[in-house]
């Protein structure tokens, strides 16, 4: 009996622990993850070029313990910013943050492209307007290219007032679901292609349509990771951050700028994705 007690008491207080060991490891800092992506489809005078991914703010953070987000993005100098969705949600109360940084990039070209929650919240259309206001381009449904010459690298957004209820382990690969509203925007003079799509559910479907890269966000890398396992993967086999590949094309998941509703963060570090492409092969 004394020894059932002590091994209750053993059990309890482990359980009681596990809040503080969170506060104790949660992680609130911001990380810079780097890829470098060799094709041979890259046409040689876009080598070189450099994207800077930002997914998932949630009208969070500008400054992180450990350094300002504008700052990290100038740091890394690219020649376009992405916003991979969910830069609101439905708490956002007003756009303060997101104008310090939409105006602190304003000299970047600033394509984005939405996620779930932005199309839900009640100041996604101010948010737009805003967007617009300093320059940045909403590619949601629509294409923006980059011209070298005769060289063209094309970006290419999906609308997930289209997919919204479509994405999901349980319903990807059953039916086409990118084809109907991206095919059209496809140009055959597109030497390198790029797609954002917030939800990665669609990375099969987007590499049947030739995409080379594909931008995507939404899990947040899982918020909690242990030995590169999350609690997402319970779901499905998903893929919740970092960098991926099938046949020709790299899928990059970033883990997002902010936390959400769940704002906790264990071995999963809120981060912004600097992508630099390179012509040629890895040697």
């Amino acid at each position: 009996m004394k020894k059932l007690s002590k091994q209750l008491i053993i059990v309890t207080v482990c359980i009681a622990m596990i809040p503080a060991t969170l506060f104790v490891f949660d992680s609130n800092k911001l990380q810079t993850t780097r890829y470098d992506i060799y094709s041979e489809k890259l046409p040689g005078s876009f080598d070189g070029f450099k994207i800077v991914q930002v997914s998932d703010f949630h009208n969070e953070a500008i400054e992180y313990p450990n350094v300002n987000i504008i700052d990290a993005i100038n740091q890394e100098d690219p020649d376009v910013i992405v916003l991979t969705g969910d830069f609101i949600d439905e708490y956002t109360k007003n756009l303060t943050k997101i104008e310090a940084f939409l105006s602190g990039l304003a000299d970047y070209v600033i394509l984005y492209e939405n996620g779930n929650h932005d199309i839900r919240a009640d100041l996604y259309d101010e948010f737009r307007l805003m967007l617009a206001t300093y320059g940045g381009i909403d590619i949601s449904g629509d294409r923006y290219t980059f011209n070298n010459g005769e060289d063209q690298l094309a970006f290419i957004g999906v609308d997930q007032t289209f997919v919204d209820d479509k994405w999901g382990p349980f319903t990807i690969n059953i039916d086409p679901v990118l084809y109907p509203h991206i095919h059209p925007l496809l140009d055959e003079a597109d030497d390198f292609r790029i797609l954002s799509s917030h939800h990665p559910d669609f990375y099969y479907e987007a590499a049947s349509l030739g995409f080379d890269v594909m931008l995507s966000g939404h899990y947040h890398g899982g918020h909690i990771r242990l030995f590169d396992w999350s609690p997402i993967n319970w779901i499905d086999k998903t893929y919740d951050g970092g960098h991926f590949k099938s046949e020709d094309m790299n899928l990059i998941v970033s883990r997002g700028a902010g936390s959400g509703f769940f704002p906790i963060r264990i071995n999963a570090d809120a981060e912004i994705v600097s992508l630099t492409l390179k012509h040629g092969t890895i040697v």
